[in-house]
């Protein structure tokens, strides 16, 4: 029974592969064998797709998203010692080393952050002490907000030389709106 539940969610290939073995615990060793990835190599990828990943057409909030999970999965991939006691040499420790890593994070936001906020980037690094990457993030995500509205008030050339039309003035009748050759 556990067999067929466990070739029932394989897929054609895979179950080819171990159709012929008759205990569990041998189909569960051979895929385990085959298919895990060393701490090392998931944690290499892990980091290559932090330093890789762009925003290119996602939003900014896609874009975070995307790097924090891929940060999280980092986190939970560390295997750190426990801190039995909390000396204040321990807390400044742990303190400094959080911050480096805030620190880091940061500059890997920023970094691919589209081209287009440069300025943005160069404003949120002139902070002391440095912001959040969840600041930044709101700022960066503040400013696309700002674009997206210039996009859609932005006049069109219509608009504008029908508002340019309004404000003439008539030299000859002096009336608003009006001009001299259609007087």
């Amino acid at each position: 029974m556990i067999i067929a539940l466990l070739t029932g969610s394989m897929s054609h290939n895979v179950k080819e592969s171990v159709i012929y073995v008759k205990e569990t615990k041998e189909i569960w060793d051979q895929l385990k064998r085959r298919f895990s990835m060393t701490n090392g190599t998931r944690k290499y990828k892990l980091n290559k797709a932090v330093y890789d990943l762009r925003q290119k057409d996602k939003s900014v909030l896609e874009y975070y998203n995307k790097m924090k999970a891929l940060w999280d999965e980092i986190d939970a991939m560390r295997n750190l010692p426990p801190i039995t006691s909390m000396t204040p040499g321990v807390v400044a420790f742990v303190r400094a080393l959080n911050l480096e890593r805030e620190e880091e994070r940061l500059f890997q936001f920023l970094s691919g952050l589209e081209d287009d906020y440069v300025a943005e980037k160069i404003h949120v690094l002139m902070f002391t002490p440095l912001p959040s990457v969840e600041d930044a993030c709101a700022r960066s995500s503040h400013e696309e907000a700002q674009r997206e509205l210039q996009k859609e008030d932005k006049p069109t050339m219509e608009t504008v030389a029908m508002l340019s039309r309004k404000e003439e003035w008539c030299s000859l009748c002096e009336m608003k709106g009006n001009s001299k050759e259609k007087c």
